[in-house]
């Protein structure tokens, strides 16, 4: 009989494809996880992984396995959390690109520590494509993605809206623009005077096809764009010392403590909705219980 940790030895072993690095993660020697994986094969009947010396790489029947254990192991985790309640400890573990950790994450993590005082997050910062495969293998729990990126989303896969977000020019009280006679506002024309700081990539799927990286109409506006990283805390550096502006989600602007500058003659918006996506489960754990709070 197959147990569950002997699975959960395998989806470690699945996700490194190298012995030595899921040790590493499983706290087990890379002989006590190696007499696992034989076990289990022998179990199975099958081998699960091509092997080339000591390198490792999941076959075909290794990927059939790995969405099933990762269901079950999910499955399994889910009833107990169902009975335990909130005696139970877990790892809720949340996929997502950086700017939607800085926004719902923390907000998903103080909803699931306050209903789960012994549960422990890990923020595992991947792009919307990788969240969402990383949820369907088991290697995270749930992902945070925007409503673009579950389009024709897997069957196998539920969601809820988190809520939404609009884009907005971030500026500090040490810029010129924040001292003019107007207050936080001015004309589209005064802002292409200024250099921003933009994000190195896009940060949502949604943005790959726009003209510039962080939702701005540079096809119709072109800026002067002296900055440019996917560091939040270096743009916001810069954003402190007026070196700056900044296109951001408003909820960003707000986490960085900074204002938001009005700007007139400007058409044009970027606007994102956030949603939570879980793998479908029959046990009623904590994850229904998540995404209960946001169905209501």
């Amino acid at each position: 009989m197959i147990d569950l940790a002997t699975l959960k030895h395998f989806l470690v072993i699945a996700r490194h494809q190298n012995l030595a690095a899921a040790s590493e993660q499983l706290h087990l020697t890379p002989g006590a996880l190696s007499k696992s994986l034989k076990r289990l094969e022998e179990e199975l009947q099958v081998r699960l992984f091509d092997r080339d010396g000591r390198a490792l790489k999941l076959n075909l029947d290794g990927e059939r396995l790995r969405e099933r254990a990762a269901a079950l192991l999910s499955a399994a985790e889910q009833l107990q959390s169902e009975f335990a309640g909130e005696k139970q400890a877990f790892k809720c573990r949340i996929a997502a690109p950086a700017l939607l950790h800085l926004g719902w994450g923390q907000e998903i993590a103080e909803r699931v520590i306050g209903s789960y005082p012994k549960a422990q997050v890990s923020f595992e910062q991947k792009t919307e494509h990788a969240a969402l495969t990383s949820v369907l293998s088991g290697e995270c729990d749930v992902a945070i993605v925007t409503a673009a990126a579950i389009d024709g989303l897997d069957v196998r896969l539920l969601s809820a809206v988190l809520g939404g977000t609009e884009f907005k020019v971030a500026i500090s009280d040490r810029h010129p623009l924040a001292a003019s006679e107007h207050g936080c506002r001015a004309s589209v024309e005064e802002v292409l005077k200024h250099d921003f700081a933009a994000l190195l990539t896009p940060p949502f799927i949604s943005l790959e096809r726009h003209a510039a990286t962080d939702g701005w109409r540079d096809d119709v506006f072109q800026r002067s764009i002296r900055y440019r990283s996917d560091d939040l805390l270096l743009i916001s550096q810069l954003l402190a010392t007026g070196k700056a502006l900044a296109y951001l989600p408003d909820y960003v602007i707000r986490r960085l403590g900074m204002q938001t500058l009005a700007i007139t003659g400007c058409p044009y918006f970027c606007r994102q909705t956030a949603t939570l996506v879980y793998r479908e489960s029959s046990g009623r754990g904590w994850i229904d219980t998540l995404a209960g709070m946001y169905k209501n």
